[in-house]
């Protein structure tokens, strides 16, 4: 390709096209029996894959999970006791369309949280945007915001607006009053539309106490509970588990 060329794809920002460019020019054999119009087809299919990997990537790091290599492939599902068959149906995204909430509940250590990160993940690389937040993190941006009733209502209609929402440790502590209107808020305006992932330590019969009790928990609960999905996990504590499997091992190769 002439410099001049080159240069002209560089000023257009048009880099990914110069680089199919170039790697057909590269592997120049691999297409000498192709017309014009399958190559310039090769090309455009080729910047549509690039194009579609950047934006999964910006996705999953705007996310923010907290695992971030976590995947279906890799759950562990002797240990961790999950339906395998189960959340393979649920990677296939169906409960994003029917803004189906997934409750996803056990003692910690269980996996919650990785299966939880696992299934965002994979809305990513379906293109949805996705969001994870500790709920001990929101509740402290609850508390910052509240005092400006505009940054506030930004950050509200910020949060309805991800197609997935994860809320992990959830009702870890009790809630506050303004966590439990700005929750209130937040599952009016993304019921019915956006789904949530719910992970907590606590059932769901659990939560009307943790919430305060009251006219506002009811309303919560009913935008949550009545088109939701639990997917309860094992009962132990997996992570201390492994790490006394690795002392033991590690004790062992001592001795």
């Amino acid at each position: 390709m002439k410099q001049e060329i080159k240069k002209k794809l560089q000023f257009l920002e048009m880099g990914d096209l110069l680089n199919c460019i170039e790697d057909q020019e590269y592997h120049s054999m691999l297409y000498i029996d192709k017309s014009f119009e399958e190559r310039i087809e090769i090309l455009l299919e080729n910047l549509i894959t690039i194009k579609e990997t950047k934006l999964i990537t910006k996705l999953i790091n705007g996310a923010n999970f907290k695992y971030k290599e976590a995947s279906i492939e890799d759950i562990d599902y002797t240990n961790r006791r999950f339906d395998k068959s189960l959340i393979v149906n649920l990677s296939r995204m169906r409960f994003i369309d029917s803004a189906t909430n997934l409750i996803i509940t056990g003692p910690t250590g269980s996996g919650k949280t990785y299966l939880g990160c696992a299934l965002g993940k994979e809305a990513c690389k379906n293109k949805f945007k996705t969001l994870y937040i500790r709920c001990t993190l929101l509740a402290k941006k609850i508390d910052e915001l509240s005092p400006n009733h505009k940054l506030y209502k930004m950050y509200l209609r910020k949060l309805c607006r991800y197609e997935v929402l994860i809320l992990d440790e959830w009702l870890f502590f009790k809630a506050e009053p303004k966590e439990v209107k700005f929750l209130y808020e937040l599952f009016e305006m993304r019921y019915d539309s956006n789904p949530t992932i719910i992970i907590s330590q606590f059932s769901s019969d659990e939560w009307h106490e943790r919430l305060g009790g009251g006219n506002h928990a009811d309303s919560i609960m009913d935008r949550i509970i009545h088109n939701s999905y639990e997917i309860p996990s094992t009962q132990e504590n997996i992570r201390k588990k492994i790490a006394e499997e690795k002392a033991l091992k590690l004790k062992e190769s001592i001795e």
